[in-house]
């Protein structure tokens, strides 16, 4: 195991270690989109977050709707109504309106805010609406229109982290903004922050992990601190090919840079990680990767 790996999984001890049982259960709550908890869950909002996650939408508008009648001031029936109509918005004309499925889904994010001022996650989905209409690369100064997408889009994601900069989910969807927008710094903290607020949730702290590590090995192009990340996604599920074909492309991509600049020894080291772990051989990077290390055990046989 690498030292910078043990300091990560040092420090990770302790950030559980210093929270609370309370704390925890919080932040366990909202990673896996409930607010509430124990005896208090509330069954149909569970039935309705089920058929929203198994992509039932017109099902889950039709329980949204028998439950916003008996509860009218459950904000997170609100959210859910949104993310559903925003599910089934399509891909947005950027120089129309919003359309009538956009429409239903601010209202109805909006709706969730007005009962709950502090339901960032409504605000996330506010910034997810408006995300979709501002091409990539593209940003705003101070004086933008504060009609454009991008400002609204931005302000929704800066208050949701403001409210709670400890729900990751906030902080993701941040960072994928930032990135997009080619805010790479901001990113990257957002990304970060998301990994550190998951790191008491098993069930969901591998996300974030990938997430950031997958930030790291592309625009940030910080191979060795992605591999970090990846390491630490693994310790979760360990059984999962998918983080170790994405390990074995970072160890190839760190060998095939040295083999490019001739470090023969350390290309080698590298290479040998990577090709056994590849789980698709037939990945053009693990197929480059083979090839070259082979040209490599033939230079040192001569």
């Amino acid at each position: 195991m690498r030292p910078t790996k043990l300091l990560l999984l040092a420090a990770l001890g302790c950030c559980v270690a210093g929270l609370g049982c309370d704390r925890v259960n919080e932040l366990k709550d909202k990673l896996l989109g409930s607010s509430t908890s124990g005896s208090d869950i509330n069954p149909e909002l569970e039935a309705v977050r089920g058929l929203y996650e198994n992509g039932d939408y017109p099902g889950a508008l039709q329980r949204i709707s028998a439950l916003t009648q008996s509860d009218p001031n459950l904000a997170e029936a609100y959210y859910y109504r949104g993310l559903c109509h925003l599910a089934t918005a399509g891909e947005p004309d950027v120089g129309a309106p919003l359309s009538m499925e956009e429409e239903a889904s601010l209202e109805a994010f909006r709706r969730a805010l007005s009962i709950n001022p502090r339901h960032a996650p409504s605000n996330v989905g506010i910034g997810d609406l408006y995300a979709r209409r501002v091409p990539a690369k593209s940003r705003r100064g101070a004086d933008a229109d504060p009609e454009d997408p991008y400002v609204i889009a931005l302000g929704a994601y800066e208050q949701a982290v403001t409210i709670d900069p400890r729900l990751p989910e906030a902080q993701h969807r941040y960072g994928l903004f930032l990135q997009r927008t080619g805010q790479l710094e901001a990113a990257e903290g957002a990304f970060r922050a998301a990994a550190e607020a998951a790191a008491v949730v098993p069930e969901t702290a591998p996300d974030y992990y990938l997430a950031y590590g997958r930030f790291l090995a592309g625009p940030a192009d910080r191979l060795d601190e992605a591999l970090d990340q990846f390491e630490l996604a693994q310790m979760f599920r360990q059984d999962d090919q998918m983080i170790q074909q994405e390990m074995a492309i970072v160890h190839a991509r760190i060998g095939l840079r040295h083999f490019d600049k001739q470090e023969y020894m350390l290309a080698q080291n590298a290479l040998e990680i990577a090709v056994p772990m590849f789980t698709e051989p037939s990945d053009p990077t693990a197929q480059k990767a083979t090839e070259s290390l082979n040209q490599l055990r033939s230079l040192r046989r001569r």
